[in-house]
């Protein structure tokens, strides 16, 4: 009876053993990229964070835009209770095209907020298009104070824009489209007919403008965009004389009308206002897209300079380290070499020191040098701003895109 007694005390220590472990496991937290045919588990979480988007909307972007994208989660107990996607884009830079990501979603169920859960996702999504050679990500903020921390810093401040009457009132897209005049200019909603059109009208119009940065476009890409809109009571407004496109613009009608990214062929900068719509822009931008670098060697190989330079710096990553290095810059008008080094203290503490945020604002031209001194709170020297000088920024910028 003892012999059983003792049998019957480790069974059920054993399975108390057990049950303990099987708590722990199913409290497990697991960092993971959905698969293609998991992504649309996400929905969940999407309505219950982001209330003030339509189901229109929605059944648009998990049609769509989860085709190809690519969404990291925080599981426990099977449950996804963080997510964060990643949206594609082909990016021009100069004069090469990059591929990107649009970080978009960032979202925690309101019960697992505040354990680190955004800063898991943020890291790990960053280290991962490190290794893909990607130059930087880019987002629209909900609040800048949620991304700094992150080395996120602003890149782009888009024009704010509106439109009205000859008579100052207040227009439906209904109304413009009815418009006439004897300017000989028509207004028209786009189809997707034109999708072709706008992709080769849009690259024409920001290579002429000298855009450094911006997203190509193409008959996919504004056959996107004309869903996207559609699903919030939008579209794109097309504006044609003589038989051909001189003026884009894209809108929506969910609050009144809101107008954005007007495209306009130069010479015909008041082909709008000739047709009856007149066309305000505000006298101050609005910041809008914040970048992250990611693999900086990458990013700097892509630049040119004014000048022959000569550049030494070392940068500071508190999330990459890979990019932890010593960076050296020579070249001249027609080519930019970059070598990088491991860092050694003694031998490199004469040279420059930047931080990831501080590189952010100057290869993008956002910030002057000494804005960047005073709100980094960093220090350059006079030669490191001589020669940083050199190279030839990427700016302007125009990333207008919601999702």
């Amino acid at each position: 009876m003892a012999a059983q007694a003792v049998e019957v005390v480790q069974q059920n220590r054993c399975r108390s053993s057990l049950n303990r472990k099987a708590r722990r496991k199913s409290k497990m937290k697991i960092l993971k990229k959905l698969k293609s045919k998991e992504r649309g588990l996400t929905r969940t979480l999407w309505e219950q964070v982001f209330t003030e988007d339509t189901k229109e909307f929605l059944d648009y972007y998990y049609a769509e835009k989860t085709k190809n994208n690519e969404i990291y989660v925080i599981e426990t107990d099977h449950d996804i209770r963080a997510m964060m996607q990643l949206n594609p884009y082909v990016i021009q830079m100069g004069k090469k095209a990059v591929e990107s990501r649009y970080i978009v979603a960032v979202a925690t169920e309101p019960l697992y907020r505040h354990r680190g859960y955004m800063a898991e996702l943020l890291s790990k999504t960053a280290r991962d298009l490190y290794q893909q050679k990607m130059p930087f990500f880019f987002l629209m903020p909900a609040s800048e104070k949620i991304y700094y921390p992150h080395n996120y810093r602003f890149i782009y401040a888009a024009d704010v824009w509106s439109a009205k009457g000859t008579d100052g009132k207040e227009l439906t897209i209904q109304k413009i489209v009815e418009l006439q005049n004897d300017s000989g200019v028509r207004l028209r909603k786009a189809e997707e007919k034109d999708c072709k059109k706008l992709g080769d009208f849009a690259e024409e119009v920001l290579e002429k403008q000298k855009i450094q940065v911006y997203t190509k476009r193409d008959a996919a890409y504004y056959m996107r965009l004309l869903k996207e809109q559609e699903s919030e009571k939008g579209g794109i407004l097309i504006a044609e004389q003589d038989g051909e496109i001189r003026g884009i613009l894209v809108f929506d009608e969910e609050d009144g009308l809101a107008v954005r990214e007007p495209l306009i062929r130069k010479g015909y900068e008041d082909v709008f206002d000739k047709a009856g719509v007149i066309l305000k822009k505000e006298e101050k931008k609005k910041p809008l897209i914040m970048a992250r670098l990611l693999n900086v060697e990458s990013l700097l190989s892509s630049m040119v300079c004014k000048e022959e330079m000569d550049l030494e710096f070392v940068l500071y990553d508190p999330i990459i380290r890979e990019n932890n290095c010593l960076f050296m810059l020579k070249g001249n008008e027609e080519h930019l070499v970059v070598r990088t080094r491991t860092a050694h203290t003694g031998k490199d503490d004469v040279v420059q020191k930047i931080s990831i945020d501080a590189l952010t604002s100057i290869v993008f031209g956002y910030k002057e040098l000494e804005k960047i001194e005073e709100e980094e709170k960093e220090i350059f020297s006079a030669e490191f701003k001589e020669e940083i000088s050199k190279l030839m920024p990427f700016s302007p910028v125009f990333i207008n895109e919601i999702v």
